[in-house]
């Protein structure tokens, strides 16, 4: 789930919990474009610095299974094309 006012991608959210997944990318922060931050009641509680897309999907592959196909062309919508490469 996309959340335009946050500029994330949610995975497996709760939003009455405010737990799941986000998918997040931060320009300014060079070495470490992607964030996977795994949040617990509104509170990041864990942040997955990722160098590039690739990485990003590893570890979110890592908690639970996702089609990295589709996800990137899912994420390609989202971000200008300059930022996925």
């Amino acid at each position: 789930m996309f959340d335009e006012q946050e500029q994330v991608i949610r995975y497996k959210w709760d939003s009455w919990t405010g737990s799941g997944y986000r998918l997040r990318f931060d320009a300014d922060d060079v070495a470490h474009n992607y964030h996977i931050e795994d949040c617990s009641n509104h509170v990041v509680v864990d942040d997955y610095g990722c160098a590039d897309l690739d990485e990003a999907l590893l570890v979110l592959n890592r908690f639970f299974s996702i089609d990295e196909s589709a996800e990137r062309s899912r994420i390609s919508r989202w971000l200008p094309q300059e930022r996925l490469q």
